[in-house]
């Protein structure tokens, strides 16, 4: 869930993050432990954040050394998927998946790190997702969830009365708005670049009743026909020249800023949507609505995603890791978290009751919401396909590359 971010701003961050903890750290003695701890770049806030969070930490438990990286999106994806086979596992890992972990016996159960106490403030229905084979091994951070934005100066300007609910309505509107600005404005947004194809589609196809994997009939379904019909409508929407041009390459971060700019009239964003748009100073006036489903028969929902930490099990770093984690989700702390991470949903009840008014419509969502099938051990390897895979159904036979992600899933 990667929130905007530059990678060079997260590379200094990640220096100053792991200078200022070697000497802010207590001179070292034989009952001295160092931990490890690795996590993304959400927003620019975060590294000073961790760096005060990582400072006061160790001055209250002097045993205890942090090395902390803060990676950008893009570095940590790269990373994570290779430290299994690389072995360099970090003692605390913040990621938006933890099941490829727990399924090689890597992680500590939760119950092994938190008080049930204090594992029964998260909210249940995050911590159902973090469940592997029924046990608990990762605890949520934070939470999004996706509405249908629009730029009410572009959209109602075209002669747009109500914000569409169905495929059918998108594309009137669509065909409208390309009618009164021409090539100035893209009527839809449609990024399936790597950076987050996986969860553009899911959205739209969700709409259909389509998702990556059945749960009740325990199956992989990314080449079902609700799924086909789906890659067949974002196809058709791309050839009437509804879109951005190459959807296949373009990244949500480019697709998002196009709409900041008031070049794109209607964008399927998530929850830190409107804090992005403050952090570009954009200018643009926009409406939300909860996301247009295929038909009126077809139920809307909305995409919910969580990342995790995760406590890696190393000999005698048990402890240490608990403390860091628990000190982490004490009240102050990760209310500077959220703020620092910058406009998501909370994964606590105590946190959930003093959320900005903006994130209320989002949270109205949720119980409307799918999610991914993050509690398989296999998703880590099949979600990595998918975001660089998809997109070329937009370019390519959608049915042969929904089949090649079938075949991957299914062997993987």
């Amino acid at each position: 869930m990667n929130k905007l971010t530059k990678r060079v701003s997260a590379a200094i961050g990640s220096l100053a993050l792991v200078s200022g903890a070697l000497i802010a750290a207590a001179p070292a003695n034989a009952n001295t432990i160092t931990i490890k701890v690795m996590t993304p770049n959400y927003t620019d806030a975060m590294p000073a954040y961790y760096e005060d969070l990582n400072k006061r930490f160790m001055a209250a438990n002097p045993t205890i050394k942090v090395e902390h990286e803060n990676l950008s999106w893009d570095d940590i994806l790269v990373k994570g998927r290779t430290l299994i086979s690389t072995k360099s596992y970090p003692d605390v890992l913040n990621l938006n998946t933890f099941s490829e972990f727990a399924a090689e016996g890597l992680l500590y159960k939760t119950s092994d790190l938190f008080s049930e106490a204090k594992l029964s403030d998260f909210v249940t229905a995050f911590r159902d997702n973090s469940k592997y084979n029924g046990v608990e091994y990762a605890v949520p951070d934070l939470a999004s969830a996706r509405m249908f934005f629009i730029n009410k100066a572009v959209f109602y300007g075209a002669g747009n009365t109500k914000i569409p609910t169905t495929w059918a309505e998108v594309t009137a509107a669509a065909k409208k708005i390309k009618a009164k600005y021409g090539s100035k404005v893209y009527p839809l947004a449609i990024p399936l670049g790597s950076e987050e194809a996986q969860a553009e589609f899911q959205i739209w196809a969700g709409g259909n009743g389509g998702r990556y994997f059945d749960e009740k009939n325990s199956k992989w379904v990314i080449n079902s026909k609700a799924n086909l019909k789906t890659m067949n409508k974002l196809r058709s929407w791309v050839k009437a020249g509804y879109t951005q041009p190459n959807p296949a390459s373009t990244n949500r971060t480019d697709a998002f800023k196009l709409f900041s700019q008031g070049r794109v009239g209607m964008i399927n964003a998530s929850v830190f949507f409107p804090s992005t748009l403050k952090d570009y100073k954009s200018k643009v006036d926009y409406g939300v609505a909860p996301f247009p489903s295929a038909s009126k028969s077809k139920k809307p929902i909305t995409l919910g995603v969580q990342d995790y930490f995760m406590g890696f099990k190393k000999p005698g770093n048990q402890d240490a890791v608990s403390k860091y984690l628990n000190f982490l989700f004490e009240g102050k702390n990760y209310a500077g978290f959220l703020k620092a991470a910058g406009g998501f949903i909370p994964a606590t009840k105590s946190a959930s009751s003093e959320v900005d008014s903006s994130l209320l419509p989002f949270i109205d969502q949720l119980p409307n919401a799918i999610f991914y099938p993050g509690t398989l051990g296999s998703w880590g390897a099949v979600v990595a396909k998918i975001t660089t895979q998809i997109g070329t159904g937009i370019t390519k036979d959608p049915k042969a590359v929904l089949d090649s992600l079938q075949k991957t899933a299914v062997a993987a």
